[in-house]
Formats: structure tokens, sequence, C-alpha cells
């Protein structure tokens, strides 16, 4: 007897709640991020929670309950939550390498207790909050039959999810906007309701809506697609036109200086020195300056007589300031060139030489979501990057890095590396009053750095070279945390991560005791996955770029990938799933041993299709292997879809591992994975033999 068919309602409600599911899980952590300070160095804690909060909810399903209609109330309480964590302003220092601010002696056993109680209670309410947009979503593949339709209503509801939630994040729209449209769908999904539970529903929606303008700390305020930009003017007496404080995520970033004299007779006077050092080797034509800002560099180039600067910023916002903002206004003028683009993207794609490169405090202090804890910069301070910034310098150019950290490694590794890159090491300057103590590492001719062509200017200080390499680490593009110490996982790290998993198997225990035998197979391929659609944004950060829209083509494009993949399954038309599974192991260690660092001397239409066609084939045979499987399961589909997505919470904890054996082990620890979920597919011996139910 055929299967029968769904009502055409149910696959539109399908597509609308995995439209909001996906669009939500964006924006939530865009919004946290932005929120709570401690967050931006834990990206994949909240990523990990609303993958949690998912499978939890198709797990519950079945439950007659419709938790969706207690959104409002449990989205008003989380949003309190955040805005009180956000007034409250935690003060934070680093440890073990991982969070990094101004306030070096605070970080004691109680600060740490704060940060970690912030960290988790986020969490938790985020991981609550898609717990009910999870039933809703497990209640809709559950109405629509066969299986793989309703899959292909969810990959569809997804895919357009990402496309929407990139197109805001491109207008700078701010959080109201996203979760104003997020929440109009949902109210048309309670619209079968109770005529008293609507008009709750629309009463709780305008406060949500109120809430989400959030109190601003600063006059202006802007949503980048990377931050919450917040700009506050200098007040100093008579010299009003100093210039502006930039602050991103409620951090303090970078300024938009006034480097005049009337700065001089302030205490931001030593900084102009910082920023004129390199002047004092070479008069330069053409100028590079990676990480612009909003445009000191740029002032200063041009108060040298630079005829030709090419200026490269990766946040949209700040890049702006340069235009309207900054006192000097350089980004209006015609020798300067701004590029909106990644530094190391940048360096692959330029063929003009540079008499001087600059990058000064490069430092995004943000992690950026499902990337393995990178960072927007990770890419610039390896090896291969520092080799890229050589390839680019005139032959008498010179580079200069300045880097401040209170962390003596860290600038060892960036020395070290320099010396790799350059094949000699780099000479070390300081100026007197440098910001926040920060040191030049200079790279040049050696009679070129001998010399003082600026000498009525104030004299820069030549530090000491290190005289003994230590044994650290170097950053590589496999290994690329200048932030680490050494290749460990920090204990913070281990601490907060501990306690989440903890605190997400007691919440799935509660809510479905019966998921104490989960769906392996499932949960296992869900874990893999996660890994795989890591190493695959990462690969692409590399190749072109670490910048929002690279981020949102790949996972648009892996959307597509399944949905094509899904599409096959329907018609009979996919290959085995033994070999599916051997092509799968086959792609995988294709991808650990294809050098992918050499495609960036390739020009971008091959690197792009040589590319795609090693990061895409081992979606393709994993997508086909779920495909296969979802539609054989025909007992408790949305129990199956909920193992798999508690398989993706410890995917992403194991996201971790490359701090110990870098961004490549992510294809080994996939197969390891995958390997599991073979083992423990339906119709295999282990399966039959341990005869494993549903998760519900």
């Amino acid at each position: 007897m055929p299967e029968a068919k769904s009502p055409p309602i149910a696959g539109l409600r399908l597509f609308l709640i995995s439209f909001v599911v996906l669009f939500f899980e964006m924006a939530s952590i865009r919004w946290l991020n932005g929120s709570v300070e401690i967050l931006a160095y834990f990206n994949n804690l909240v990523l990990i929670s609303c993958f949690l909060g998912l499978g939890m909810g198709c797990l519950l399903a079945r439950k007659d309950i419709r938790l969706l209609k207690f959104f409002p109330v449990v989205w008003l309480v989380s949003i309190l939550s955040i805005v009180w964590l956000n007034r409250v302003g935690l003060r934070i220092s680093y440890r073990d390498d991982i969070i990094f601010a101004g306030n070096q002696d605070y970080y004691e056993e109680a600060g740490m207790m704060y940060v970690t109680f912030a960290a988790l209670l986020s969490f938790v309410f985020n991981a609550v909050l898609f717990a009910i947009l999870g039933q809703e979503l497990g209640k809709r593949l559950k109405d629509v039959r066969p299986n793989l339709k309703a899959y292909s209503w969810d990959i569809a509801g997804s895919f357009i999810g990402t496309i929407t939630y990139a197109a805001l994040a491109w207008t700078q729209s701010p959080p109201h906007v996203w979760f104003g449209l997020g929440s109009l769908i949902i109210l048309f999904l309670l619209w079968e309701g109770r005529q008293s539970e609507k008009v709750i529903f629309q009463g709780a929606l305008c406060i949500l809506l109120c809430l989400t303008f959030m109190r601003r700390t600063y006059p202006l305020a802007f949503w980048s697609p990377y931050y919450k930009v917040e700009i506050a003017r200098y007040q100093n007496g008579k010299n009003q036109n100093l210039g502006y404080k930039i602050f991103v995520d409620n951090l303090r970033i970078q300024d938009a200086l006034h480097l005049g004299p009337e700065t001089l007779q302030t205490t931001l006077g030593p900084w102009i020195a910082y920023y004129e050092l390199p002047y004092h080797f070479v008069h330069p034509k053409k100028v590079l300056i990676l990480g612009a800002g909003s445009g000191n560099e740029a002032v200063m180039a041009l108060q040298h007589g630079v005829d030709e600067i090419h200026a490269v910023e990766i946040d949209p916002i700040i890049a702006g300031l340069g235009r309207w903002l900054h006192p000097d206004h350089p980004n209006l003028n015609p020798k300067v060139k701004v590029f909106v683009d990644d530094a190391r993207s940048f360096l692959s794609k330029t063929r003009t030489r540079y008499d001087l490169v600059v990058l000064s405090a490069l430092d995004s202090h943000k992690q950026i979501a499902g990337m393995a804890n990178l960072r927007l910069e990770s890419f610039v301070y390896t090896v291969e990057s520092f080799r890229m910034m050589r390839h680019v310098l005139a032959p008498e150019g010179v580079l200069c890095l300045n880097l401040s950290s209170m962390r003596p490694w860290m600038g060892e590794r960036v020395y070290w590396s320099l010396e790799k890159a350059f094949g000699q090491a780099p000479t070390l300057f300081q100026t007197k009053g440098s910001p926040y103590r920060s040191i030049a590492y200079v790279f040049g001719p050696k009679e070129v750095l001998s010399r003082d062509l600026l000498p009525g200017k104030p004299s820069i200080q030549q530090l000491p070279p290190y005289s003994v390499k230590p044994r650290i680490k170097l950053a590589t593009d496999d290994w690329p945390y200048l932030y680490l110490k050494s290749n460990i996982v920090p204990t913070f790290c281990v601490v907060v991560f501990a306690l989440a998993i903890l605190i997400s198997i007691a919440a799935v225990l509660g809510v479905e005791p019966k998921a104490r035998r989960p769906n392996l197979h499932f949960f296992f391929l869900g874990a893999g996955f996660m890994l795989l659609e890591t190493r695959s944004i990462t690969q692409a950060a590399l190749l072109f770029g670490a910048t929002w829209n690279v981020n949102a083509i790949v996972i648009g494009a892996i959307f597509i990938a399944i949905y094509i993949a899904n599409m096959l399954v329907a018609k009979q038309l996919q290959p085995g799933r033994r070999l599916c599974y051997g092509l799968l192991f086959l792609t995988l260690v294709l991808g650990y041993f294809y050098p992918f660092s050499q495609l960036l001397s390739f020009a971008m239409v091959p690197r792009l299709l040589l590319a795609s066609f090693v990061i895409a084939l081992p979606i393709v045979w994993a997508a086909f292997i779920f495909s296969t499987s979802y539609q054989a399961q025909t007992e408790c589909p949305e129990g199956a879809f909920g193992a798999n997505l508690l398989g993706v919470v410890v995917g992403g904890s194991l996201e971790y591992s490359v701090n110990i054996w870098g961004l490549d082990a992510l294809y080994l620890v996939a197969i390891l994975l995958y390997f599991a979920s073979f083992a423990f597919r339906p119709d295999s011996v282990a399966e039959q033999k341990l005869h494993y139910p549903s998760s519900t």
C-alpha cells in the first residue's frame, strides 16, 4: 500500500519552521556575541547550544503539548537575561591564552566564576529557546511524508534562511529587523491556535521587538556583518576634534584620531610617533595597509607624501568610518584606494609591489562560528602569510608589523615565524609611549633599517633581538593559532565545555529517558558532518578569505549539494550505501593529504574549480549516506533527526582537537566518526546484535 501523501500546507509549514530555525541560529550567534563580551571567544558554545536545543526539541516531537506557544515568554526571559549580562559588564582579562582585555590583574578565581556563569547562562537560555523551535521542527517533519520529501522541505527552508540572513547582514540591518522577520513567521505558524493565543503572542511580540533595541552604551551604534560597532567622541576640554573611540562587541578595538599638532599636546601625543615609525626608514611611493581600520595609517601615509595607498579592511562599517567620521577623512582622498576584503585574500590576488607594507594591531578579538576556533585574522599571522607579504614587497621594500601583547611567547612566535618566512630575523623597534607597549617587527635591507630619514622627529629605540630560538610552535596554515602558547586545549575551554556537555546530557535524559539508547547511526553521522562542514568552511576561508560572504556562500553551497543528493536518492538514482562509504573515506583521505595551500598561487578561477571539487566530494557522499538512511527510517524519523542534531553537539565540541593536532586533523576525526556510523548502520551486524531503538 503506497504511503499517504501529506497536504501542501504541511510542506509549507515545514519550510517555514526550517527557515526560522536557521535564521534564528545565525541571528542568535551574532546578537549574543555582540551583547555578552565573553561569548566572542566561545562562538562554538552558542552554536552547540542551538543544535542541543534542536535535538532535544525533536525528541519531544511526539508529546501532545505544543511548546511553540510558550516561545514569546521564553524569548522575553532570554532577552532580559542577556540584557542584564550586558549591563553588568563583566570585566575580563585573559586566561589560558583565550580571553584578551585590558585588566591583567583581574583574573582571580572569582572572576573565572563570573565569566563561566555568563557563558553557561547564555548557553542554557539559548538551548531552551531552540528546544521550542526544535519540537515544532520535529512535529512538522512527522507531518510530511515520505521522509525524503520532508527532508527536501527542511533543506530548502534552511537554504533560504541562510540567504535571507546573509542579505540582511549585507544591508547592515540591526537586530530588531532580524528578530522582527522571524517573529512574523512564528506568528503565522501559531495562527491555527485559539484567538486568545494569538492575542497573547502579538502582545509579547511587541514587547520583544522593543527589547531588541537594547540600551545603547554610546550615541552611535551600527551592526556590521561581523560586529556591533559603537562610537564615542573623545572629550578633552578644548580639543573636541581629537577623534573617536571605536568599540566592537563592547570592547574598545581602535580609534579614529586627528594626527595633528593638537593631538601632540594630549596624552595621545606619543601615538603619533608610533604611526610614524616606518617612515624613519623609507620614503615610499606605494603603501599597503593590512587591517586599515578607520584610517590612521592612511592619514600618516598621506602626511609623508605617499602617491598610492591601498587600504585593506575586512569590516565595511569600520572602513566607512574613514570616509565620513574620521577627523581627517583619509578614505575620501583620491590617493587612497579602500579594499573591503580579508587581508590574506587580498595578498593572494594583488599583483602590485609595495615600498611599504604595514600591519598595526590586526586583532579582531573575535572567533568565527563554525570555524574551529579561528579568528578573523588567524590566517594573517602564519608563516605562509608572511611569505606572501614578502612576495608583494619591492626589492628595497619594508614590512612593519606592530604587535601589542603582555604574553612574551606570542611576540616570540611572530619573531621566529617572520624569520622563517623572510630568511632573516626582523629588527625590533619601539617608540616611547607606543599604544599598549606595542613593538614593531620590521623587515628590510640592513642599509635601509640603519638610517633615519626623520632626524627631527621623536627618536625610536631599537630593541635587542631574540638570541636563542625557543621551543615554540610556529603559526602555520594548518595550526593558525597565534594566541595559544602551545598545542593544547586550554583549561578554561575544557571547564566551560565540560560543564556544557554535562548540562546537555542531563537535559536530554530529562526530556527523553529513552535517549539513553540513542540511534547511534544518525548520531555519528551528525558528529562527522559537523567536522566535515567546519573543515570545508576553514579551507574556503584560507583560499578566498575569512569574510562573511565567503562563509555564507559555502554554507549555501553545502545546502544545495545536500538537496541535490536528497532528490537523487528520492528518484532511486544514488550509488549503493557501501560504495558511498568507500568513496567518502577515500575523499576524506584525499582532503587530508591534498596541498590546499599550493592553490593560493593559482589564478582565481582554477583555484575555485579545484578547491570546490576536493572540498565538495566528501560532502556529496555524506549527503547520499544520510538521505539513504533517512529514507528507510519509517518508525520514528523525527527521533532519528534529533539524534543527528545531538551528534552535531559532540562534533562541535570535538572541533577543539584542532588546538592539538591542527585543522587537517578534522579529516581524521571525521573518518573515525563516519566509521562508527558505518558500524551502527541499521543493516549492520553490530546494530542487529545491540538492537538500538530510535531515540524516542
